[in-house]
């Protein structure tokens, strides 16, 4: 029991603290995709204390659901057991991943807007300076990107934990 509370409180701890690093680069980036895209969380407009805040106050529960997902494929059944340990490393090649993959998307968002490709709808199009918008689309799509790999990376992350779980108990049994 003492190793599962442990792996959610890591997964928690890692998305919390990879969330606040990525927006205090987001919010830097375009300070309107927190004040105007947002509703307000914090009587803010520091790019540092929204990056803190904003970190905060979405990733702690995806590292909760992230944090169950894992202990359970590390823990659950018959198969010999993880520790939180040997997960530490995995977890911050899935963030790391996450992050390049929204560095990319950041990088290609900006582009897109700035050759005319992609722009904002009403009513974010007038709220936002028209100078922000690229700046703007690249946040978004920072975002989204770090939450879509992840969601999917923390599914595969799970899946090979507990597949390698059944692997390691079938050798054991050989």
């Amino acid at each position: 029991m003492k190793q599962t509370v442990i792996i959610i409180l890591l997964c928690v701890a890692a998305t919390v603290l990879y969330g606040i690093v990525h927006n205090q680069v987001t919010t830097r980036i375009s300070l309107e995709y927190f004040t105007i895209g947002h509703c307000e969380i914090i009587s803010s407009t520091s790019p540092t204390l929204l990056g803190i805040a904003w970190g905060i106050h979405p990733n702690w529960w995806v590292g909760l659901s992230l944090g169950v997902l894992l202990a359970a494929a590390a823990r659950a059944g018959k198969w010999p057991k993880r520790d939180a340990r040997s997960l530490v490393k995995p977890l911050l090649i899935l963030l790391l991943i996450s992050g390049i993959a929204a560095g990319i998307a950041g990088i290609a968002g900006y582009r897109l807007t700035g050759n005319g490709t992609l722009g904002l709808y009403e009513p974010l199009a007038s709220a936002v300076p028209a100078s922000g918008h690229a700046a703007y689309i690249s946040a978004l799509w920072m975002h989204t990107a770090s939450y879509t790999i992840g969601t999917m990376g923390g599914l595969i992350l799970a899946l090979f934990v507990f597949t390698g779980r059944i692997r390691a108990g079938k050798k054991k049994c050989v």
